[in-house]
This record gives C-alpha cells, structure tokens and sequence, in this order.
C-alpha cells in the first residue's frame, strides 16, 4: 500500500479509569506523522546458528506536522495556564501533559484503488515544544510547527491498533469508533 496523504489528526483525554476516553477533538491541520519505535531486542544462539530473536515494544516517539499550535489545544494538553482575562499562557516547571489517545487517517492506494487506513495510539503524551521561526528573507516560505508525544502502552498492553475502510466516511467513523467513551458520555 502506497500512502498519498494524512488528514484528521484527532485526539481525547484518556479517562482515569485508563479505557475510556473524553470528548473527541481535533488537533490541528495534518502536515506530517513520524513514529519512531524503541524495542526491547534479544538474539539466542545455539549450535553456531541464529535460533530465536525476539523484539518488543518499550515506547515510541510521534513527531507530528501541524498547521497551528492553537493555544486552546496545547494548553489543555501541557497542562499550562490560560489567563482567562489576558489569553496569556503560561509555561511552568510544574506543568502536567495529560495521557490522550491519538488517531489520524492515511488515504492509500492498493492496487489502483483508493483505501483509508485509520491508525489509532491509544496513549501518548505531548511534550513541551516552541514552534522554530524564520524571517521571509527573499522569498516567502511557510514555518509550521512540529509536536511529539511519547506514546505508552495502556493498561491493556495495546500501542496501536489500525484498521484499513473502504471509504473516508468509513475511516472518519472507524478513526471516533478507537475513542471509546464512557457509559456517562454516551
């Protein structure tokens, strides 16, 4: 399957109970997303030869491409301030980010036809981040902020689930289906 794009970068609080989670919102734009995977590995050899290797998922790294750090999102997720007066933020060492699930959908082709393939993380953590800026120099360029979050394994030992739809109004429902809420947000 070859990926030709990334939409709906959507995400909600996980719960205290670890399985259910809140609202379900949006992000920001989708620009890019990156995984990177830190693995438990292990080789056994026996008899000169490669008998068993083993490789398991510790945590990960997703680096994010967005199109806006809207203040309203990344406050509620780095768990800074917001005065409500001023619409001053602020940053402080005792900050806490709050656990999300996060999801987004990559369209792809398989076989010259056009598929939806949701990926779904059941909880990460956003980091502290300042977006990069640059001056337009010669010639006007856009700079978009980057985000990462770690991404943990829930209480169930799951880190990713994925699904492939046939339609993005499929995805778009399968994408809200992976944020199960709970029997008082029904």
């Amino acid at each position: 399957m070859a990926g030709i794009g990334l939409k709906s970068f959507k995400y909600a609080k996980l719960n205290e109970d670890g399985k259910t989670y809140g609202e379900v919102k949006t992000l920001a734009g989708a620009i890019e997303c990156k995984v990177t995977l830190d693995l438990s590995e292990a080789t056994l050899y026996a008899d000169d030869t490669l008998k068993e290797q083993v490789s398991l998922f510790k945590s990960g790294t997703m680096t994010a491409g967005i199109d806006d750090d809207d203040d309203t999102v990344f406050a509620e997720l780095l768990g800074k301030t917001v005065d409500e007066e001023t619409g001053v933020v602020t940053s402080n060492v005792n900050d806490l980010p709050i656990y999300v699930g996060f999801g987004h959908i990559v369209p792809k082709l398989v076989g010259g036809v056009k598929k939806y393939k949701v990926e779904f993380f059941p909880k990460v953590k956003f980091k502290p981040f300042i977006a990069d800026s640059k001056t337009k120099g010669d010639s006007l360029e856009f700079t978009t902020p980057s985000v990462e979050a770690t991404i943990f394994e829930n209480d169930n030992g799951d880190w990713e689930k994925h699904q492939i739809c046939d339609t993005e109004t499929a995805a778009n429902t399968a994408l809200i289906g992976f944020f199960v809420q709970s029997d008082s947000q029904v």
